[in-house]
This record gives structure tokens, sequence and C-alpha cells, in this order.
């Protein structure tokens, strides 16, 4: 779902009838507070259908799944979206360099393969780098908030990399042109601000700003838009990136990877074997476990109690749908924003067809456009439900924003249908992803000491990461890398680069700031986040 965090901050911003509300602890809020701090449980069974999921490439890996659950693992990722994907394969391929026994890995999924943010996301590959380096700036230096945009810039070329290496043509990845719309004159003189302060402290990041006139040249846009901000992002198919990815991991370490869809696990408790001392509890029997890493993105305080209040799911909604007849083809080398005040929408389209059919153009937002103005999505986490007025904004701002240069639509045999859906994105109270190892007073438990191997560099641990602030796509992927070369124990040492993983010493590259620290966890607050986005 693509560039959702700003869309939120939009949101609970346009909610600022709601800030007063949360001022005064209005029954909204309360509410609000109350679903935060409760347990998401598990993902529902039904959720709405995903454009990205039809024809899956790998009908196989669908449901795939042992026909006995495994009794033991080195390590059990709990997620199967991209992080998951990411993080096994950085334990995986780091085994292999250094000529260890590979882990033993078992993913274990609620649903399908891959059905949950990343199964149902934008595949938009594309900070919001102006907008986020002025949030990042309330809470840390300069220096620091460039440092966590360039780390999500790395995303964009970490991906076109990857995907040329592996060969995964099927993902469709690549380099475009974005441009974000801005319909209202203040949110565009704030943010051309917000875009001279960035080029301050992140020079090579190039934004183009133009005016009203200029974007309409340029991008075939109407009198709504008032200015619009130019740069290079990307996209691609999520979901066939990441089933990909499953793919050749099972090809390549056979006997080291298990990936157990509808197995969903229900709790985590201290074990008693020494050298599996986790008790991973699933619907289909109890793995033991030396490692647990939590890769669910906004369910994670469904299995981590201290992340209650502190990280939430959000209920948000996405589009595939056929672009009018008059719209230009630029065959999927354009991506596009929308900013109106509180609200916050994200598209792409897909490249152009062998037979010269236009791509879908992949929309989602229309977050505050509910009964409550978005607050009745807020740490809510059933993906079968969709609004109406969501939907009818997001099968429509298109050709409010191109018309006369959208047109009627294509004939029925062009193109296809029109898909809509709804997916959970998760924010954490403090606006930036948790990833790294898990204190057992935020985890809820602390499992005995294990007995070292000779292939463990560390104690056995809880592991996350999630809360991808509704941007997954700049943040999971090497986020999840660098997971795995914390397990393997490896981030102090000088890694050569690769495809899909920097070159350097982890924290050359990696953040710190998205470390989980107990300290950072505890003072994390949902009204902090209200405050910061007032």
């Amino acid at each position: 779902m693509g560039a959702v965090i700003s869309g939120l901050v939009g949101a609970v911003k346009g909610v600022k009838s709601v800030i007063g509300v949360i001022r005064g602890l209005s029954a909204d809020y309360n509410e609000v507070l109350a679903r935060a701090n409760k347990s998401p449980g598990l993902p529902v069974a039904n959720p709405t259908v995903a454009f990205w999921q039809e024809d899956p490439p790998f009908p196989g890996l669908v449901n795939v799944r042992s026909p006995e659950l495994p009794q033991t693992a080195d390590i059990v990722i709990v997620g199967s979206g991209i992080a998951a994907a990411a993080i096994a394969r950085s334990v995986l391929h780091e085994s292999r360099r250094t000529g260890e026994p590979a882990r033993r890995i078992v993913v274990c999924e609620a649903r399908s393969l891959c059905s949950g943010a990343t199964g149902r996301n934008g595949g938009h590959i594309k900070p919001s780098a102006y907008e986020s380096f002025a949030r990042l700036c309330k809470r840390m230096s300069p220096q620091r908030a460039a440092e966590l945009i360039r780390f999500q810039l790395r995303h964009l070329d970490t991906f076109v990399e990857l995907c040329r290496a592996e060969h995964i043509d099927i993902a469709e990845c690549r380099e475009v042109e974005t441009a974000d719309f801005f319909l209202d004159d203040d949110d565009f003189s704030k943010a051309v601000g917000q875009v001279e302060e960035l080029r301050k402290w992140v020079p090579e990041h190039d934004v183009s700003v133009l005016t009203a006139a200029e974007a309409r040249e340029k991008f075939s846009v109407n009198e709504q838009v008032k200015g619009a901000l130019a740069y290079k992002a990307g996209a691609l198919w999520p979901y066939r990136f990441v089933t990909s990815i499953w793919n050749k991991l099972l090809s390549d370490f056979p006997k080291s990877l298990s990936l157990e869809t509808m197995t969903a696990v229900e709790g985590i408790e201290p074990g008693s074997a020494a050298d599996f001392p986790y008790a991973v509890s699933t619907s289909r029997g109890t793995i033991r476990a030396r490692h647990v890493v939590h890769a669910t993105n906004g369910f994670a305080p469904h299995l981590v109690p201290g992340l209650r209040g502190k990280a939430i799911g959000i209920l948000a909604q996405m589009t595939a749908q056929r672009p009018g007849r008059d719209f230009p083809d630029l065959d999927g080398r354009r991506s596009w924003s929308v900013i109106y005040g509180s609200g916050f929408d994200y598209a792409t389209q897909r490249p152009t067809s062998p037979a010269g059919v236009p791509g879908h153009v992949l929309l989602g937002g229309g977050f505050s456009l509910g009964p409550k103005q978005g607050m009745e999505n807020i740490a809510v986490y059933d993906d079968s439900k969709m609004g109406a007025l969501a939907n009818a904004h997001n099968l429509g701002i298109m050709a409010a924003i191109f018309e006369p240069n959208w047109g009627p639509p294509p004939a029925d045999d062009q193109g296809g249908k029109n898909y809509v859906w709804s997916g959970i994105v998760a924010i954490s109270a403090d606006a930036i992803p948790l990833v790294g190892k898990l204190d057992p007073r935020v985890a809820g438990r602390k499992a005995k000491p294990a007995r070292r191997t000779d292939s463990e560099h560390d104690d056995a641990a809880e592991w996350i990461a999630a809360a991808f602030i509704g941007d997954g796509m700049v943040w999971a992927w090497l986020s999840g890398t660098a997971l795995g070369v914390m397990i393997m124990g490896s981030d102090e040492e000088e890694l050569a680069a690769v495809p899909g993983r920097p070159g350097g010493k982890l924290y050359d590259w990696f953040p710190r700031e998205l470390l989980p620290t107990y300290k950072r966890v505890r003072k994390m607050d949902l009204m902090d986040l209200a405050e910061e986005i007032m």
C-alpha cells in the first residue's frame, strides 16, 4: 500500500477535528485506544481478493506445507511476506558464505503464502523523502534523519539489481518517474519548503518543482493541480517478487527451508529443551525453536504483548483499474501521488501488454473518507472489509485530475476488469519501523539460556522486522536483510556487496534508530504520534 504513512499522517491531521477530539478524550479516540491496546488476533480467513494474487506464477506454493509439521527449527519465522523472505534469504546466504551448516528455517503463515500486506500493497517503491525528512527531524538530528532517508532511497537500486541478477522478470521491477500532484496552494508551498530543506542534507536526491502550468504541460493533468514535484521512484509486482524469492530459496536450500501455510502461530512460550528453548504453538502442532522471528507487520502485537498500544495495524484500500481510453500510455514508466490536505493517494501503472493493451493503474488511498474521517480504520485488522466511500473516491480520482486526458472506459475486451480490495498496513507510535532483537520485557517472556552449538554466534532470542509505516516497499527488504545478518552474528564484519544487500559493516547502511530497544519501546506512546502530526 505504498507511501501510506503520508496518508495516515494526513488522515489523522485531517482528524484535526480529532486532535481536539484527542485532547478531550472523545469516545471515538477512546475506542481507538481500546482497540490499539488489545491483541489484533489472527488474520481473518476470508480476505478480499487482491489483483496481485490472481494467476499466481507458482501455483504449488500458494498453499504449500509439509505433510507433517516440523518438530524443531533453528529459526521459526512468523509471516511470509517481503520481510520474511528477506530474512530467510539473508540467513541462508550468510550460512553458505561462512561455510556453516545452513540453519533449519520453518516459515509459518496463517493464510496462503504472501497473503498479508505485501501481497495486497501498491508495489510502489517510493519514499516521500521530503515529507518524511521533515517528520523525522522532529525526533532526531538532520544528519540522522538523512541517513534514514538514504536507507529508504537505497531500496530502488537494490530491487532493480536483485531482480536482474535473479532473473525475476515476472516481477516487472522498473524505475519510474513519479509526480506528486498538489490540489491546494498552501500544501504545495509547504512541500516546496520541505524539498529545499531536504536538499541541504540529501543533495543526491533530485526533486524537480513544477508550477501548475508546467505540471499541466508535462503530466497532462488539469487545472485542479496547483503544482507538482517530480523525482525518481520505482514499481514492481510485489506478490510475484516475493513468491519468486521463496521459489528460488526452496530450490537452493531444499533441506533447510520449510514453508508452512495455513499454519497460524497461536502462542509462544519458553520451552524446556536446552537446544530449542522456545515452544511455538501453531494450529497444526508445536515447533521447538532456537530463534523466533516476528515478520507479521501490523499483527506483531498479537504475539508480542509489549507492543500493544505501541504499534498498530490500519485498514487501507487498494484498486486495480483500467485507464481511460485517452490516458497517455507510458508503458508503466510513471507513477503518481495526489495530495489534498487530509488525503493522500498513490498510483502506479503496469507496463503495456505485448498485445498493446495499457496496464492497470494500481491506486490506493481514500483513507480519511469514512464516517469517522478514518478513525474507524485504525487498529482494525479485518481485511475482508472495505469502505464504499473510499472505493468511490479511489475509482474516480484519476479521472478527476486528468480529464480531458482520461476519457471513457476502455472496451470490455481491452484490459480486463477493475479490482478493489483492502489490507492491513502498520505504524509504530514513533513512526519508525521496528527491526532487531526483542528485549524479553517487550516480548513478554524470557527463554532459558540455550546450549551453544559450534554454528551459533548468539544465544537464542526473539527478533522482529515489522511496523513498516505503510511504506513497506522502501523499508522491509533491507530491514529483513539486515535482521538476517544480525541473527547470523555478522553485523560487525565487513561484508562484500551482493545483489540484495549493500556492502560494508551492517551499521554503515542500516540505521540503528530502527532497533527495538527496551528504552525506545517503553517511550512509545500513540499520543506522541498525534502530537507529531499536528
